[in-house]
């Protein structure tokens, strides 16, 4: 039987031809029967050589760093020292905590002054009704009839266009020409009627009117000054006439004025054209309010703020309280998990200390005792 031989033993009754060949992995390469293995069949050993090959063919393609200039980086860094204080501060829990609760307070403010506003310019709308009703006036000429017009006052709810216990003023506006009728005429009449939807007369007026005099030399005169005007047609030879008809007449919410019917007591005067007008006079608060609208709408404002403060509160301690609380203990929370890993970073680096003090320790303990 063969036996496996090994370095260690002892090879001397072996005989003088006997070798010993040393059991070592060296080998020499100019050795005829060397070969060297092959990778390329070894996809397992082919692979890693290509990746570590790519890799460092990256790595040599890889551009040099951007070298910047020292003015530059000058200014970058005192842009750090600068601003990374601000940014300790901004991102700060503290400052976060902050800032959510200036955020909510302008929030609140902004709303509590929009809805104010809001609620003045609603009540404003409701309350001042519309200032103004003028309406052009139709006259209808017949032989055996004074000439008469029919107007229907226009609002938001036709079936009561004005507003009710408002007193209003009510006047006729007449355009009329500067004729030797109308100045051979003299005064005349205006009737006017306050009509209801079913026809009822609820109050009615009349009042005289005439030209304002002219003597034929002032008005040859007259002609004479706006020559030029009149024959480009800037001007004509008329006068308005303003005849107040009813004054503080207050229309009532059972009985509401919806027409009005106007009559001249002479049809030989000659009109361009005609209106009627309906004016409010406010009285009251609706006066101030009307005239004196800034400093009515900043104490509105404030009255509404107020209440609005009062009733917020109200919500505040209902249920507004407890979700600010519950916000409270979020950012605590977070502001504990933040600190933690400071904590334990501290902990550890002071373990550290401690332990390499007690090595000095041993250190110097030990060589006490040898000496």
């Amino acid at each position: 039987m063969s036996r496996a031989f090994s370095d260690t033993d002892d090879y001397s009754d072996q005989g003088p031809d006997f070798h010993v060949v040393p059991s070592s992995s060296r080998y020499d390469p100019s050795e005829r029967d060397y070969e060297e293995p092959s990778s390329s069949h070894d996809p397992l050993v082919s692979e890693p050589e290509e990746l570590v090959k790519t890799i460092e063919e990256e790595e040599k393609e890889e551009l040099p760093p951007i070298e910047w200039h020292p003015a530059v980086l000058m200014v970058v860094n005192g842009l750090k020292k600068i601003l990374s204080p601000i940014f300790k501060v901004l991102f700060a829990p503290q400052t976060q905590r902050a800032m959510v609760k200036s955020l909510v307070v302008i929030i609140l403010t902004a709303w509590i002054l929009m809805t104010s506003f809001t609620a003045y310019l609603t009540f404003y709308q409701r309350y001042i009704p519309k200032t103004a009703h003028v309406e052009p006036i139709y006259f209808q000429y017949s032989q055996h009839e004074l000439p008469q017009g029919y107007v229907q006052f226009t609002g938001p709810n036709p079936a009561m266009p004005l507003r009710s216990d408002q007193a209003y003023d009510v006047s006729v506006q007449l355009h009329v020409p500067t004729s030797d009728i109308n100045f051979n005429l003299g005064n005349f009449m205006v009737h006017v009627e306050l009509l209801t939807t079913n026809g009822t007369v609820l109050i009615e007026s009349s009042r005289p009117a005439i030209l304002r005099y002219q003597s034929n030399t002032q008005r040859i005169l007259h002609v004479i000054a706006k020559a030029f005007p009149l024959l480009v047609g800037w001007t004509e030879e008329s006068q308005h006439i303003n005849v107040m008809l009813l004054e503080n007449q207050i229309d009532k919410k059972a009985h509401p004025i919806t027409h009005a019917r106007v009559t001249l007591s002479s049809s030989k005067l000659q009109v361009y054209d005609a209106y009627i007008s309906v004016i409010a006079d406010f009285r009251g608060l609706r006066y101030y309010m009307y005239h004196r609208r800034i400093s009515t709408a900043i104490i509105f404002m404030l009255l509404f703020t107020v209440i609005e403060i009062i009733f917020a509160s109200i919500a505040w301690k209902v249920f507004g309280q407890n979700l600010w609380e519950k916000l409270n203990e979020l950012f605590a929370a977070e502001e504990i998990v933040t600190t933690e890993p400071d904590n334990l970073t501290e902990r550890t680096s002071q373990y550290n200390s401690d332990d390499e003090v007690i090595e000095d320790d041993d250190g110097d303990d030990a060589y006490l005792t040898e000496d």
